[in-house]
């Protein structure tokens, strides 16, 4: 896997919540039938792997490849960088992902991470920088119902 492609989908999974199209008739198993979209579905889109099986650098995200992303989104003219990576909140002088972050929006460019997925805790949002941008919310166009079958025999919608 020493190329472009994504290993495990979260990247690809990531990329289509923040610039997916469009598609009708989206369900879970039949349920909630709707359509589904990115938070931008109009937008181009372009992604930078910095993440690798441990097989290849023994780690999986090194500073070293975030930097070198970023670098490279900054040289390409992205307009807006949607992130899904973190770890623990560290020193700014310290943190790459906080260091990253600050270069691209020198550049004019805006940050938006993901909060991390250890909530909804107190102190569990990563990525807290104050110059990024960071979520941790979405929304379906959808609901889910279920029923309520009394002993009666009557079923309520809820």
């Amino acid at each position: 896997m020493n190329n472009a492609r994504d290993h495990e989908g979260h990247g690809s999974h990531t990329l289509s919540t923040a610039g997916g199209k469009f598609v009708s008739g989206v369900s879970i198993n039949g349920i909630g039938i709707g359509t589904a979209k990115g938070g931008s579905p109009k937008a181009r889109v372009a992604a930078y792997k910095v993440c690798w099986p441990q097989t290849i650098t023994g780690g999986e995200c090194t500073e070293a490849d975030i930097l070198k992303g970023f670098d490279v989104a900054i040289e390409d003219g992205v307009d807006v960088l949607s992130v899904s990576l973190g770890g623990p909140p560290s020193d700014y002088f310290q943190d790459a992902i906080a260091i990253a972050s600050f270069h691209a929006v020198a550049k004019g460019i805006t940050v938006v991470f993901s909060a991390g997925n250890d909530g909804p805790a107190p102190g569990t949002v990563t990525n807290v920088a104050p110059w990024i941008i960071t979520v941790g919310a979405s929304t379906i166009d959808r609901e889910f119902q279920a029923f309520v079958e009394l002993r009666s025999g009557l079923r309520l919608k809820v």
